[in-house]
């Protein structure tokens, strides 16, 4: 239903909470799988659960009380991630990392993590990101010059 290019630009921003940011603990863990997911947590940190995928397989793991009183007090990130970490290497145990592949019609541009911009030389952490032709960022990144 959805454009290949799109669910591939959604793809890669889970891919990136799982290389850098709320699930990089997975990567801490020793996971190299070519994953993406989305850590989540109750405001009250009553639940917390990691939705977790490869092209090969989807994980979700909840962690919580089904009671409704007790609070669990762990976000995503705490209790549900190493479980899908455990999981997933079990899993796919033996079996090589299959990528994503992006379809045509994506490019990559590296950009500076920090404004979102061209990066520049001196831009202490660029990251190749996914855009539809035309909707790359123009503007170099002027903070790192």
């Amino acid at each position: 239903i959805a454009r290949p290019e799109t669910t591939f630009q959604v793809t890669n921003m889970l891919r990136s909470v799982i290389n850098e940011g709320t699930a990089a603990g997975a990567r801490g863990a020793g996971s190299t799988l070519d994953a993406a997911g989305k850590t989540g947590t109750t405001n009250d940190l009553h639940d917390a659960w990691f939705a977790g995928f490869t092209p090969e397989l989807l994980t979700v793991v909840w962690v919580g009380f089904d009671d409704g009183k007790q609070t669990l007090g762990l976000s995503g990130a705490q209790a549900a991630l190493p479980i899908w970490t455990q999981f997933m290497s079990r899993a796919l145990a033996g079996r090589n990392s299959v990528p994503f592949e992006a379809p045509e019609g994506i490019s990559f541009v590296e950009i500076d993590a920090e404004t979102g911009k061209l990066a520049s030389p001196s831009c202490p952490k660029m990251i190749a990101e996914s855009f539809l032709p035309g909707t790359e960022p123009t503007e170099i990144c002027e903070l790192h010059r």
